[in-house]
């Protein structure tokens, strides 16, 4: 029962076989793009998390400089 469920969800996620004449190159496009995503992936997370990082200090819990009025 579990394996006919995870092979249906697999299909409806799966892309479609290239047909034609350009499916090699179809595929080629794919592979590339597949390729450079993961590349791309870890320079995001960096990205990101230097982002928090600097973001940190801005946010609601971090310690607030005294004004005037608190003086």
């Amino acid at each position: 029962m579990t394996d006919i469920t995870r092979h249906s969800a697999e299909s409806l996620f799966r892309r479609p076989v290239a047909e034609g004449s350009n499916a090699a190159k179809l595929e080629e496009v794919r592979a590339r793009q597949t390729l450079r995503s993961r590349e791309r992936k870890p320079a995001e997370r960096q990205e990101r998390l230097q982002r928090r990082t600097q973001s940190a200090g801005d946010g609601v819990f971090s310690k607030k400089e005294p004004t005037h009025a608190d003086v």
